[in-house]
């Protein structure tokens, strides 16, 4: 278990690294929206770039932020159902089956989306906008997002199995405590 307590803390500093990166993006975009909206209404020179650049940097800041939100338990979840089952189903299910079935969404994304990129890299792959930007850096970053919420979900895996198997619970606010028995 110290062994996972230790790379969780590693991908607690990952994910928070790339939440930051997801909100430096987030801020050039509005800073180039409000660029484009002064250019076109205030100078009455609107600028070519600033919705393409808008365009790509929304990739890259959606995916990278995407570790942290399943890291924290911040996203929406469908669970009216489930609340209805007991406790150790409950755990079974959003901490292990979930995981499970996105793991291999994941594997999936990381894999196909490296091919994606490093073909686009080799070819110098460009869109097809007035500014022909290069396509490759926005490509790179779905494989590095996805594998970053890969390595998000393995931990969640091997946490909601200690949960599951050796008695580990979470209290309402979230915190995690351990009895000897398993009881909360």
């Amino acid at each position: 278990m110290k062994i996972v307590r230790a790379l969780d803390k590693i991908i607690e500093v990952l994910t928070r690294v790339a939440l930051f990166c997801s909100g430096l993006l987030l801020l050039a975009m509005a800073i180039n929206v409000t660029y484009g909206v002064l250019t076109r209404y205030v100078f009455n020179a609107p600028s070519v770039y600033a919705i393409e650049l808008t365009k790509i940097l929304m990739i890259p800041a959606l995916v990278i932020a995407v570790s942290y939100v399943q890291r924290n338990d911040r996203h929406l979840k469908v669970d009216f159902l489930a609340t209805k089952l007991p406790n150790k189903v409950q755990t079974a299910l959003f901490e292990i089956v979930v995981p499970i079935t996105a793991l291999f969404v994941t594997y999936v994304m990381v894999w196909k989306g490296w091919d994606a990129a490093s073909y686009s890299f080799s070819i110098n792959e460009t869109s097809y906008s007035s500014w022909r930007e290069p396509l490759w850096p926005v490509k790179f970053t779905i494989p590095i997002g996805y594998g970053l919420l890969f390595l998000v979900l393995v931990a969640q895996l091997c946490k909601g199995v200690a949960r599951l198997f050796v008695g580990e619970r979470k209290t309402s606010d979230g915190s995690e405590i351990t009895t000897a028995d398993g009881q909360v």
